[in-house]
Parts: structure tokens; sequence; C-alpha cells
């Protein structure tokens, strides 16, 4: 009997279990909360339904063929991903097409897509392999190994989607603090941040000041005054001071004190007709309008069972790789669902964030696919490992030995 044949690419099973409901209630919300968007885009819920099926069926064979993938594979990709990423970053910078307030679309081949989503992916494998290669031994090599990549990395991602620079400032951050990294090279590489981001803004806003009868400048572009404008609001000192919020976040508000404790029902919801991007970035209200507070937290629920396996697996893992890859991948998810939730409950200024796997959009879901098959891939990798090892203890020695045997005589 080959030992090949007895190795099953499976993976976490708790990581599977959360893809396939993921997906169910993705289908079912994005069906439910369409009726603005349809309206808007002259078509039929059913249609945008049918989008997001396709998108998820493709991402079931991302998800396939990334967890089969060898791990060994990630490791060696880690640096072109990085490269690839930034330098179609750039590209987005300047080339990129705006929409809803910000500049993160990219048209090649045929196909448009947003860059960031994937690049958050490249960061992390990044992150892991630099984590892995332990190589920070002084705060020099911090600034030249991790400092200075993740800048060069982040500063195009912020300027296309403040939210999302943030996001993954943040993940980093938390890989940083569980991995082997001194602490005091985090604390000054973060006071390094905050100044360049204090010089920077203060730098922005006086060219703006000075020359703001001279037509537009990097200081006037929509991204600033895009984030200026939605602090403005959320702190309630902006041109909104007397609406006190945007009408988005007062939708989302209503939507989620109606929703009681059982809710609607999905498809009975009111607020889905008249909030805006309710199927993607405020997805989560549209869910406890029509399923109530249960539902609301069952979602939470998901994503903090997701969290949890993710450390049962880095517990397991052997790599420093492997362990940060897992941890970088599931910190991103969960951190970007905790973001998006806070947003839609008033928490937390509007930042565009989706919620993983469950919001419309094709990239953001081919993103998260591409996470989940990398996080069962290391999961597969530890399975594939205790399989192998167990076979050979207790089936293939038995037939080693009497194969040994059976040449000596």
């Amino acid at each position: 009997m080959s030992v090949k044949k007895n190795i099953r690419l499976r993976g976490d099973t708790s990581l599977w279990a959360l893809i396939i409901i993921f997906s169910l209630l993705s289908l079912i919300f994005v069906y439910s909360s369409s009726s603005r968007i349809a309206v808007m885009q002259h078509t039929t819920t059913f249609s945008i339904m049918l989008k997001q099926m396709r998108f998820i069926l493709i991402g079931f064979g991302v998800i396939y063929l990334c967890h089969i993938f060898p791990l060994g594979g990630y490791r060696k990709l880690a640096y072109f991903a990085y490269i690839g990423a930034l330098i179609l970053l750039v590209i987005t910078l300047f080339k990129g097409e705006s929409r809803n307030e910000g500049t993160r679309w990219l048209t090649m081949f045929g196909f448009r897509f947003q860059p960031s989503e994937f690049a958050k992916i490249a960061l992390i494998l990044f992150v892991a392999k630099v984590l892995e290669e332990d190589k920070i031994v002084a705060f020099k090599d911090f600034l030249l190994r991790l400092f200075l990549p993740l800048l060069a990395f982040i500063i195009p991602i912020i300027w296309e989607g403040f939210s999302t620079g943030v996001l993954l400032t943040v993940t980093v951050f938390i890989m940083l603090l569980i991995s082997r990294v001194r602490f005091s090279y985090i604390a000054k590489g973060a006071g390094i941040v905050v100044l360049l981001v204090g010089l920077l803004y203060g730098g922005m806003v006086l060219q703006r000041s000075l020359k703001k009868d001279e037509g537009p400048t990097l200081a006037s572009s929509s991204r600033l005054e895009t984030v200026e404008k939605r602090i403005a609001d959320f702190l309630g000192i902006g041109e909104q001071e007397a609406e006190k919020e945007s009408d988005q976040v007062m939708y989302s508000k209503v939507a989620i004190a109606t929703g009681g404790i059982g809710g609607k029902i999905p498809g009975n919801g009111n607020l889905r007709h008249v909030l805006p991007l309710s199927n993607s970035d405020y997805i989560y209200s549209i869910i406890v309008e029509e399923t109530g507070l249960i539902g609301g937290v069952f979602v939470i629920g998901l994503y903090f069972w997701l969290l949890y396996s993710v450390i049962l697996i880095a517990k397991d893992c052997k790599k420093v790789f492997s362990a940060m890859l897992v941890c970088g991948l599931g910190i991103l998810i969960v951190t970007q669902a905790m973001i998006h939730i806070l947003v839609n409950v008033g928490v937390l200024p509007v930042t565009g964030q989706t919620l993983p796997l469950i919001s419309s959009g094709g990239s953001s879901v081919l993103a998260v696919s591409i996470a989940f098959g990398m996080m069962l891939s290391v999961s597969r990798a530890l399975q594939d490992e205790r399989l192998y090892t167990l076979e050979l203890t207790e089936e293939e020695m038995k037939s080693v030995t009497g194969d040994e045997k059976t040449e000596q005589s």
C-alpha cells in the first residue's frame, strides 16, 4: 500500500465549515440587500445574487488550488509577491479609476479589480518570510529589512484607501508583537510612523492653504478631503453639523435599532431600499435588521471562531513562517470584519471596508479566498505530517521491515 494514497489534502475542518457558512450568508444577504443597487444599475436583485454566486464558485476553486499548493512554494513566492503587488499599487496610484471617493480600481487585460485587496495578502506573506529568517538582531536590521519595505508598501495603499492602510498597519503591528522582534524596535518604528504622518498631514494642509487659489494640488486631492470629511462628520464638526451624521450612517443605525431580538426575516427589511452600499459596506446593518440581535451576534461569533481556529493551527506550527502566515491572515480577516461592524454601529467613521466573504464584490471575495486557501495549506501540511508519521509507525514500518528481511534472505 502506497503512503501517498492515504495522505489526504484536507486541511482544518473548521475553516472549511466557516467557508461554507460565510458563502451561504453571502448569497442570502447579498440577494436581500441589493434592491437599491439593482434599481441604480437597472438590473434585478437575482442577477446581482447570481453574479455573487459566480464569484463564490470561482473563490471555491481558488481556495482548492491554494490549499493544495505546497507550503514551501509560498516561501519562495513571498518576495516576488511583494514586488508584484507594489508595482500594481504604484500603477493604480497614477492610472487607477476613482470609485466611491477612492482611487482603488485598475483595469488590466479586460478585468477590473482592486490591487489593494490582493496586496494585503502579499504583504502578510512578505512579513511572515522576513520574520522566519530571524535576521533582525539590531534596530538597523529592523529598519532595512522590515520598516522601510513596509513603509514603501503602505504609503500608496493609504493614498488609495486610508482605511486599508490602517487595517494593514494594525495587522502587521500585531504580527510583530507576537513575533521574536524586540518590543523596543516596534515602539521606535511606531514613533517614526506617527511623526511622519504628522509631518505629512501638516505639510499637505499648509500647501493647500497657501495655494488654494492656484488650482488642484496634492494636498487638495479627494483622498485627503475624504478622510477629513469622514472624521469631521463622525465627530459632528463638519459641514453636516446640523445633521450630525451622514445619511448612510443614520440609515445604518436605524436598521440595527429596528432589528430587535429576532429581526424582520431576510427579505423583509425596509432600510435596504434606502441605505447606500447596502450589499457591501453596510451589509452587517441589513443582517441585524433582518435577523436581529441573534443574527448579529452569530456573525460576530463566526469571526471569533475563525480567530480561535487560527490560534489552534498556529500553536501546532513548528516553523515561524507557517505560524506567522496563518496568524497574519486570520488577524487581517477578523480585524477587517470588526472594523466593518464598528462602522455599521456608528463607533468608527465611515471606512469602506467590506465584511469578509459576505459582502458583495469580486476582488474582496477572491482575495479572502486566497487567504483561506493559504491558511488551509498550512493546516493541511500539519495534517499530512501527522498522517505520514502515523502510517510509518503503525502500518508501513512492518512492510518496510518485511521487505528488508526478504532482500537479505
